[in-house]
């Protein structure tokens, strides 16, 4: 069996090309820092291996939808998956 890296759709890239240094338009892999500052926005710290540029960008995120409350609904201590 072959294999054919040059047949990978290129969709799976598109994300990354976002990820470019503003001054020498290097390729960014990931931030070096991310700051999580509320529900709704979260601060990245960018720095370019190649060109030594540092940058931050803000992602915002739109307002989730409320689901309604459970009312009357009253879990037992202890019978969460994440809790002891």
């Amino acid at each position: 069996m072959a294999l054919h890296p040059d047949t990978i759709p290129r969709t799976r890239t598109v994300a990354y090309a976002k990820n470019r240094c503003p001054q020498c338009n290097d390729w960014l892999l990931a931030p070096d820092w991310s700051e999580y500052l509320n529900e709704r926005c979260v601060r990245h710290t960018w720095s370019c291996e190649a060109c030594g540029y540092e940058f931050e960008t803000s992602v915002y995120f739109a307002e989730v939808a409320r689901r309604p409350s459970l009312s009357g609904f009253t879990a037992a201590a202890g019978s969460g998956a994440c809790g002891p």
